[in-house]
């Protein structure tokens, strides 16, 4: 190609000594070709500039891709998070201040009560708001049939918690200002003549009625607001995490609070206080309702009878239980809620289901942390044996079901068949979703040998204790078997200590290290267990040199401070290599 082009833009008469005498000084000999544009070769200048111009396009397309790629990326990670949080505020702030004007320059009461009026009615409509938003993103059967459109593509679904979580920050903001300013209104009030207090506003002219303690707590205003304040500093102190993680059921039974707090925001502006129609109830009345028949439709499939199967205890308190399937149907990577009756009869737990969609049960595996799991395991296993603890259970000692099940409902993993090349990072537990991805990947190679779901899958598995590794490898050891085309690629990583004995067991190993009866110490596999964190530097510039110009789909679960850091080495290799990562995240 160069040679052809030498010879239409070259002069006539060029000879063939010169074409490639010119053509070994571009690819062996730049110095050359930098004499010879001194000395005003024409032919030479013309080959530097086409060079030049060349090299500036494709670095230009270079630059242009990779920002496209990182703009891209930025917007799925955080653009879409921070435009809804910028929309999210401006319409707060637009309805409040709309109110404050409103009321500021056409309504007697700010004469009569000055601007705190306006900053009580005003952050009422914050609360109105925020309390219609509320119940939205908590809609899981709602959000699972939305994770199947289009619309999955465009929004968050599984940052929807997020949601929830800002429009209590947002219901926590609108009601201090409302109690404040109401405080500072009452203040007011009883301050007032008879007269004024007549004409603004709908009070009993009685005198016992001109108390604090009537107007605050005797009201119905003031009881359902005081009430409503309680309920929501009992909700808000119990979602704290260190609260949460480890006293479970206080959190979730103060969480169904929520529906007295409902009740009271709607009857709290019954008296008419302000001369006024009571107005929160036109705001609730659509999420309650849609809330209620979810409820409805769950409580009604949960209450169906499941058969525990089998329960078998693995090493590192692991439990994993499986159910009968029945008609009970999921995809991989979904999770289930889980009730024990004889436990707690109301409080459900999610966990994610750990068995492919072609299998004849439905399983998951509990990590042993918290108050419920522990009665759970002091239920099942009293006398802490492993292996197989039960057959067949049906009821428990009290005659009540054993299990009850609720599901199943979509999470960010079962988007991992969207990727041709996909990354599954588990850290402890958190390998549990890819557990039932890799199974129903290994079933379906079984029935379609010509070609798996995923052409690449590289799985990264990182646990602190060498036990954990065991009631997952068995599994990753058929598929290491079943591998066409090497498309499954993984590593474990062991980051806990190890005793001196298993280190001399790893040592008298590495004998067979170069054989086909090697296997791994730890894990039983072929690959090799890593000590350490995994050098993720290192991993995402292999993966980014081995797949140019691809989409890659990273699905991570675990702890929230790890998925932090692999996150960033997404952000940082978005546009390496024209690589564009996307992040999946589900935390424990």
């Amino acid at each position: 190609m160069e040679h052809s082009e030498i010879r239409e833009r070259g002069p006539s008469g060029s000879s063939s000594s010169s074409l490639q005498t010119c053509s070994l000084s571009i690819a062996d000999d730049p110095v050359s070709l930098q004499e010879e544009i001194q000395n005003h070769n024409p032919l030479a200048q013309d080959i530097s500039k086409s060079i030049d111009d060349q090299s500036k396009i494709e670095s230009k397309k270079d630059y242009k891709s990779a920002i496209i790629i990182k703009l891209k990326y930025w917007w799925w990670t955080q653009g879409i998070e921070q435009f809804i949080i910028v929309l999210y505020i401006c319409l707060n702030l637009g309805l409040a201040i709309h109110k404050f004007y409103d009321l500021y320059n056409y309504s007697e009461l700010t004469d009569y009560l000055g601007l705190s009026f306006c900053f009580a009615r005003a952050s009422a409509l914050i609360i109105n708001l925020n309390s219609a938003l509320l119940l939205l993103p908590v809609l899981r059967n709602v959000l699972s049939w939305l994770r199947g459109t289009w619309v999955n593509n465009y929004i968050p679904i599984d940052r929807s918690i997020s949601l929830h979580k800002m429009c209590g920050l947002g219901l926590l903001v609108g009601t201090i200002i409302h109690v404040i300013s109401h405080y500072i209104n009452l203040e007011k009030v009883l301050r007032s003549p008879i007269e004024e207090i007549d004409y603004y506003l709908n009070v009993s002219k009685e005198k016992q009625h001109f108390t604090k303690l009537y107007l605050f707590y005797g009201s119905v205003y003031g009881l359902t607001g005081h009430l409503m304040v309680l309920i929501l500093l009992l909700m808000m102190t119990s979602s704290i995490e260190k609260i949460k993680r480890p006293m479970f059921e206080i959190f979730y039974y103060t969480h169904h609070l929520f529906i007295p707090y409902f009740v009271l925001l709607c009857f709290h502006g019954y008296a008419k206080l302000l001369k006024s129609d009571p107005q929160s109830w036109m705001w609730v009345i659509a999420p309650m309702l849609f809330y209620a028949i979810e409820r409805i439709f769950r409580i009604y499939r949960g209450n169906k009878e499941v058969l525990l199967a089998v329960a078998k205890q693995h090493p590192s308190k692991v439990l994993e239980l499986r159910f009968k399937r029945d008609n009970f149907t999921f995809l991989a990577g979904q999770y289930l809620y889980l009730n024990c009756p004889f436990i707690a009869q109301h409080e459900w737990h999610p966990f994610t289901i750990t068995s492919a969609p072609e299998e004849s049960f439905v399983s998951v595996h509990i990590n042993i942390v918290g108050n419920w799991t522990g009665k759970l395991y002091k239920f099942l296993n009293p006398n802490e044996k492993l292996g197989i603890i039960h057959r067949d259970l049906l009821k428990d000692p009290n005659g009540d079901p054993i299990f009850r099940i609720d599901g199943p409902f979509g999470a960010a993993s079962q988007d991992v068949f969207k990727y041709k090349t996909a990354i599954l990072i588990g850290a402890g537990i958190g390998v549990t979703p890819f557990s039932s991805i890799l199974k129903h990947i290994k079933i379906q190679i079984q029935q379609n040998l010509d070609k798996p779901p995923i052409n690449k899958i590289y799985f990264l598995w990182i646990s602190r204790e060498k036990n954990s590794f065991q009631w997952f490898s068995t599994i990753l050891g058929k598929l290491e078997q079943d591998n066409p085309n090497d498309f499954l690629q993984m590593q474990t990583f062991l980051t806990g200590e190890l005793e001196l004995e298993d280190w001399n067991k790893i040592v008298e190993g590495m004998s067979t290290i170069d054989t086909n009866e090697h296997s791994d110490f730890i894990t039983g596999l072929k690959s090799f267990t890593m000590f350490g964190r995994p050098n993720f530097e290192r991993i995402f510039t292999e993966i980014s040199d081995q797949h140019p110009n691809e989409k890659i789909g990273l699905f991570f679960c675990g702890p929230k401070t790890f998925g932090k850091e692999i996150q960033s080495f997404c952000k940082k290799f978005n546009g390496y290599n024209n690589c564009r990562y996307q992040f999946y995240k589900e935390n424990f």
